[in-house]
């Protein structure tokens, strides 16, 4: 073991323990002899401690483990006790906690403390039932290790154990002294109202510590430095010096809380020797801990609390909403000092303005122009497609982002690098995670011809298609309401009739993607948790929900909930926020929008009566528009209400069977170009697969079946094991005795 430095007092601990083991005869120095040396420590038993602690009690449990479980060394061998491993981990572990400082020693209470979190020394147990204040205690071994540091060196060298904490100067490694002078970079736009009431209350005679709340990314750290730079303050205040306080700086290689009180208390009364000081903590509610903590919460907030009352101290603290909440609740004395300013994100206009500020420090860093025009589009767009951000932050990342890459891709034989709107709209693209097509309102070319689009794949079903690309089309445009979602969308229709269809082509021709869920999976009341995440406690809690992290991650999308009758009452009544506000609020307690989002749903509801509808004479009525009544009885009105549309789809009839005949068979063909192998149907064949195949109960789905029970068997032997197996070919498909066979292959 390598040589470990040990303040005098820690050293003559261990010279004590290493008695006790000799007076016992035991091989090993262990951890037990050291406990047994610290409860025989004079100094100790004479301390002055708030509750009594039972010295000669606690020996005594300690000697009799000793006597019963350690073996002792027989007389007549001579043998000199040794340092046992555990005792040597122990010493390296004490020794990490001061490690960083140079020729450091390390005291005893860093050994105590270290043979408290061994596992394999049963003890903590019976040191903290009979010990009620381990941090007194543990203050009271760091005092006499300081002190006979002191005595070692001799008068003149003051504290030796914490020297850079505990200094004249050395409390200012805790904290970075802000500079009170007007400087450029530190300049606000606007916040005029929030940096007057800063003003305010710090001009209080009490309670006059700043708590400053807002959500990520809407300037409260840059309000503080705004403040810092043009404030304005009475006589009495306007003297007083800006800290900022890491409460990370504070705790790194603190082992107890005691040493952490003594740099807080180094630091503010090192400040208070320098005339006083407005402090500023960043992420304030680090102070109480955390909540689960695998060593209990470290509330740190009562620490500072005596210093919130002091005349010539003052406190800014940074937050946010979420955090406050969730580790200050308990805290209300501590809070109770502070007054509360709550910090909105600017408004567009307001964004621009700061844009404008910041871009010539962009452009000077980039070598770039933003051409006329830029920041608006940069605040329009982040608006709209970096809907889980606040202004102005993921303004500014856009700016910055866009001058970085025209830097790395700077446009040839163009002496001035400029950045345009163009540009804004590809990179709001790729960190929205959204298509380019959808960002460019100026290209109209796909939305013009998503109807044909559409009717190109989905056959039969004109009418229904119709509906849609109104509903998106008026969505495009700007007519809908844009707190609400693009489209709300019921497709009814018997089963096969391309419901699904239509909603996985139209996100492929609107170049979104489809988020699909299958309601019958949603049927029980637990089922919500699914959806929107587990409540705190229960298992998945820090998962989130499949639907609110499906949106939250690609918001602009087409959402299919298919056979949504099947779901759950309760899975409703969470749609019908959505429907209707576009927001969805999961178990974390985070907004989720769907503004961005073509919400469509499937029913097949009322279809095993829909053929009873058509009987009698002169019946027009389709099984669609049956299953439309069956589904206004079905679902509550204020489901229906909030619907963009009711789309009913068309039965299937024969000419609806043969296109989609055609279809398959060219996806099939498609398949087989891998193999160079074409496949091509007589008349005769078409023909008896569209009887085979025809079906108004099952719909385009039967199709499907007659072709993977029929055709595809005899291409599977043919392919492998046929003329086809090695170079492909062209195959000719006839009927024979009421069976397709090949009757010609090339």
């Amino acid at each position: 073991m390598e040589k470990i430095t040990l303040t005098p007092f820690a050293q003559q601990l261990l010279d004590d323990a290493f008695d006790v083991a000799t007076d016992f005869r035991n091989e090993f120095v262990m951890p037990e002899h050291f406990l047994v040396a610290i409860f025989e420590c004079r100094e100790l038993c004479m301390s002055n401690f708030k509750q009594k602690i039972n010295f000669e009690g606690l020996r005594s449990v300690l000697v009799n483990r000793l006597i019963e479980d350690v073996p002792a060394v027989p007389d007549h061998i001579d043998y000199v006790p040794e340092f046992s491993h555990l005792l040597k981990g122990v010493l390296e572990r004490a020794r990490g906690t001061v490690r960083g400082r140079v020729d450091a020693p390390v005291p005893s209470v860093a050994i105590l403390i270290s043979i408290l979190n061994e596992n394999h020394c049963d003890v903590s147990d019976l040191i903290s039932r009979e010990i009620a204040d381990l941090q007194e205690f543990a203050e009271a071994m760091l005092a006499l290790d300081t002190q006979s540091v002191m005595d070692a060196q001799g008068p003149g060298f003051g504290p030796s154990l914490d020297e850079d904490s505990l200094g004249e100067c050395g409390w200012k490694k805790f904290v970075v002294e802000m500079p009170n002078k007007s400087s450029d970079e530190w300049n606000i736009v606007g916040r005029e109202s929030e940096l007057k009431r800063i003003a305010q209350i710090l001009s209080r005679c009490d309670k006059n510590n700043v708590l400053i709340v807002g959500d990520p990314g809407v300037g409260k750290t840059a309000l503080v430095r705004g403040f810092i730079n043009k404030h304005s303050l009475p006589s009495r205040i306007a003297r007083l010096k800006f800290y900022e306080m890491s409460v990370q700086t504070l705790m790194a290689g603190a082992q107890y809380q005691g040493e952490i009180e003594q740099r807080v208390s180094a630091v503010m009364n090192g400040i208070k020797q320098q005339g006083g000081g407005i402090i500023i903590i960043d992420d304030i509610h680090t102070l109480a801990g955390g909540k689960g903590d695998a060593n209990g919460s470290r509330d740190f907030t009562q620490v500072f609390m005596p210093y919130l009352d002091d005349e010539q101290l003052r406190f800014i603290g940074i937050t946010n909403h979420e955090d406050i909440t969730r580790y200050m609740d308990s805290c209300a004395r501590f809070l109770r000092r502070f007054q509360k300013l709550d910090i909105e994100q600017p408004s567009p206009d307001e964004t621009v303005c700061i844009l404008d500020h910041v871009r010539r420090r962009f452009e000077r860093a980039h070598g770039v122009k933003y051409l006329e025009g830029v920041l608006q589009q940069v605040v329009r767009l982040s608006e709209r497609f970096i809907a889980d951000r606040n202004f102005p932050d993921k303004a500014i990342d856009v700016l910055d982002e866009a001058g970085a890459y025209r830097e790395m891709n700077p446009i040839v034989g163009q002496k001035s690098q400029s950045i345009n709107c163009d540009l804004i709209a590809q990179i709001v693209a790729q960190m929205g995670n959204v298509e380019s097509k959808i960002i460019d309102y100026n290209d109209t070319s796909a939305l013009a011809k998503l109807g044909d689009n559409l009717k190109t794949s989905i056959y039969g079903q004109n009418q229904a298609i119709d509906s849609v690309v109104e509903a998106v089309l008026a969505a495009r445009a700007g007519l809908t309401d844009e707190h609400k979602p693009q489209a709300s969308l019921l497709f009814v229709g018997p089963t096969g009739v391309g419901k699904t269809e239509v909603a996985r082509v139209l996100s492929q021709q609107l170049g979104v993607t489809l988020h699909k869920f299958d309601m019958s999976e949603y049927s029980e009341s637990y089922s919500v948790s699914k959806l929107i995440g587990s409540s705190p406690g229960y298992i998945g809690y820090e998962e989130g929900g499949r639907l609110t992290e499906a949106v939250r991650k690609t918001p602009h999308c087409v959402l299919l909930l298919d056979e949504i009758e099947k779901a759950h009452e309760k899975v409703f009544d969470t749609l019908l926020q959505v429907m209707d506000y576009a927001s969805l609020t999961d178990s974390r307690g985070r907004k989720v929008d769907f503004s961005h989002a073509i919400i469509i749903m499937t029913s097949n509801s009322g279809a095993q009566y829909a053929k009873q509808s058509g009987v009698g004479f002169g019946s027009t009525v389709t099984i669609g528009q049956a299953m439309l009544s069956a589904v206004k009885k079905t679902f509550k009105p204020e489901f229906i209400n909030r619907l963009s549309s009711i789309v009913v789809f068309n039965d299937m009839n024969q000419e609806m069977a043969s296109l989609i005949l055609d279809k398959k068979i060219a996806e099939l063909n498609k398949r087989l170009m891998v193999r160079n192998v074409e496949i091509t149907l007589t008349a005769q064949a078409r023909q008896w697969l569209i009887e085979k195949g025809f079906s108004e109960k099952y719909g385009a789905r039967e199709i499907e079946r007659v072709i993977n029970n029929t055709l595809k068997p005899l291409l599977v032997k043919e392919i492998l094991f046929g003329k086809m197996a090695k170079r492909g070919g062209f195959v000719i498909v006839e009927v024979e005795n009421d069976a397709l066979k090949f009757v010609k292959v090339k």
